[in-house]
């Protein structure tokens, strides 16, 4: 027998055996046990020493999870929002006046078919939105609606999810459209039951019958419309629709510009009720160019913090790590003293950092699903295209982690490379350090710590700012008190009250009923809630200026009540009597709102104070 006493193991006695086969298995079998051995004492190790093991995987897993979960809100709502082929060549179409924001426009049927015939086009398709209401059982149940020309899916090319999207002979250019519908996979799931037969089905919209003919794809939300009907489209000058388009391969948004603006001036003169009567030049952005301006700025700030917390993060596990590494100095000379060999050390502390390193991985990748929850419910509702589909961005959160584990390996290996090198008798008879200890080690350790505090200090610097302009927001005064205060939408159809006086009837009766409700103080009409956003652009003149001069406001209707329920004050003059008001009376009150029974023919906003 032929007994072999190893560093750090049990003895173990091998027979001398020929067999190649079996002593293969049994180095194979020891290397698995050292190995087993190395993970046991690390556990212990880290153990031992909960402040140091807490910080560190507490790093690591704020810094994993925090820039994982950021960045995947990102890139879903900034860089790949949308599901729609060709989705960075589609222009909405603006006009921009002088230093004014850009604002949309309107355009005919016929204007539309000639505006897909430009060299730079690609393709175009209307749209409009209205409100509808489902009718034919017990209880009737509003819907959005999106009026598309029936190019619109074709267009998208986002296949359905069940049946067909709409088609070219559902809406033929100045006749009827088909009375089809295609369901949103929300409305769907919520109205359906996720019935994979409703396709074929007639479902029953304002007393009149349609025929299902599909069920919209999971991501395809435009307008955020429950159900999307044909548009009719006719040679009517009247009415302006809104235009979706497209651009063609290679051609850039300045070339857009060029080539659209002497056609759009030329719909202008013909059409003027649906553009602006000062000069304007035509500005065609990307799809996601509003929500880039309102939310970029805000998710790419929380990026760079979250980013500079993931380096804190590891360079807090590599000091950690260099420090317990130099207080482990002499306890390394006494195994090397007893035979342990520089491989044996080094694969221990490799352990240990790795045992560390994906520890604090885990943490962060489950901390990156939790709380990538969080930041999406924390969103406003409409500050995100609603087709984005926000999810873990995997390659980030590998990336992310295997930043962390290479941290761990890299500081866990640099101490562990120099203490096996350490002279065991020298260490045994001093306590110099050789690690941390040496000029070079000085050195690093302080590159390390000035880099945190520098990160530390710009990150301070941002929340502070951040903070400063939070507490501003929140301190501008609104004019009015939105302290339990709800609005809500209620749809009016056209023809539905065809006489001024019936109007009247029924948003008295409507607003009546509302402020019987327990708990109601109080409930007053808008016909687009509160400010300062509500209203409709308009245009109006000042006596004594010249007419010629373009001065723009926003118009909203509002009955008496509206000034109380919102607790506005009237800081000169008067608002209108209920004469006025029952009258319509030609009245107004700056900030530019005179009386809903003016504005009968369109959707009221009840605005309700509660208790």
């Amino acid at each position: 027998m032929a007994q072999n006493v190893l560093p750090g193991v049990q003895r173990l006695f091998v027979p001398t055996v020929k067999s190649p086969r079996l002593l293969i298995s049994l180095k194979s079998e020891f290397q698995m046990q050292r190995i087993f051995q190395d993970v046991r004492y690390g556990f212990r190790q880290l153990i031992k020493m909960p402040g140091f093991t807490l910080t560190a995987v507490v790093s690591l897993a704020l810094g994993i999870g925090a820039t994982t979960a950021v960045f995947s809100v990102v890139y879903a709502i900034l860089v790949d929002p949308y599901p729609y082929a060709g989705a960075d060549r589609m222009i909405p179409l603006r006009l921009q006046e002088s230093s004014k924001e850009p604002r949309g426009f309107g355009l005919t049927g016929t204007q539309w078919q000639e505006f897909k015939k430009s060299p730079v086009i690609d393709d175009a398709f209307v749209a409009d939105d209205w409100s509808l209401t489902v009718t034919g059982s017990d209880f009737p149940e509003n819907v959005e609606a999106g009026y598309l020309s029936s190019n619109a899916f074709e267009y998208f090319g986002v296949p359905a999810f069940l049946g067909r999207g709409l088609q070219p002979s559902d809406a033929l250019f100045g006749q009827d459209p088909q009375p089809v519908v295609v369901l949103s996979y929300k409305f769907w799931k919520r109205h359906f039951g996720g019935n994979p037969a409703v396709v074929g089905q007639t479902m029953q919209m304002v007393h009149k019958n349609y025929t299902i003919v599909g069920v919209a794809a999971p991501r395809f939300t435009w307008f955020d419309s429950d159900v999307y009907v044909p548009q009719k489209v006719t040679q009517d000058q009247a009415l302006g629709f809104y235009v979706g388009s497209r651009l063609k391969p290679g051609v850039t948004l300045a070339q857009a510009d060029a080539a659209l603006q002497p056609m759009i001036e030329r719909f202008a003169k013909e059409t003027p009720k649906h553009f602006p009567q000062q000069q304007f030049r035509v500005h065609v952005g990307g799809l996601n160019e509003d929500y880039i301006h309102d939310l970029g700025g805000t998710l790419y700030l929380l990026f760079g913090a979250v980013t500079f917390l993931l380096l804190i993060g590891c360079g807090n596990v590599s000091i950690l790590l260099l420090a317990r590494a130099t207080a482990r100095e002499h306890e390394f000379a006494i195994r090397a003293a007893i035979g342990a060999s520089r491989r044996r050390i080094v694969l221990q502390l490799l352990t240990e950092s790795l045992l560390l390193s994906l520890t604090g991985a885990a943490l962060g990748v489950l901390l990156a699903y939790k709380s990538l929850d969080a930041i999406v419910a924390g969103l406003p509702r409409y500050s995100f295209p609603h087709e984005a589909a926000i999810h873990i961005n995997l390659p980030v959160l590998l990336f992310s982690t295997a930043l962390a584990i290479g941290t761990g390996l890299l500081f866990g290996l640099w101490p562990a490379l120099h203490l096996a090198r350490t002279d065991a008798s020298e260490a045994l008879q001093s306590t110099t350090r050789k690690v941390a200890g040496s000029v070079r080690g000085r050195r690093t350790h302080s590159a390390l710590i000035a880099g945190q505090i520098a990160l530390t200090l710009l990150m301070l610097a941002g929340a502070g700012a951040a903070t400063e302009g939070f507490i501003h927001m929140l301190n501008i005064p609104l004019g009015y008190d939105p302290h339990n205060v709800m609005s809500v939408g209620i749809p009016v159809h056209d023809g539905t009250y065809k006489t001024w006086e019936e109007r009247k009837n029924y948003f008295e009766q409507l607003r009546s009923k509302v402020a019987e409700v327990p708990g109601v103080t109080i409930s007053g009409l808008s016909t687009n809630a509160t400010p300062p956003s509500n209203g409709n652009r308009t245009t109006f003149e000042i006596q004594g200026q010249s007419a010629t001069q373009d001065v723009h406001s926003r118009l909203n209707f509002v009955s008496l009540e509206y000034f109380p329920a919102l607790r506005i004050p009237v800081i000169q003059g008067r608002i209108w009597d209920k004469d006025e008001d029952q009258h319509g009376a030609l009245v107004a009150a700056i900030a530019c709102v005179i009386p809903a029974r003016r504005a009968a023919s369109v959707n009221p906003v009840t605005a309700i104070r509660y208790e």
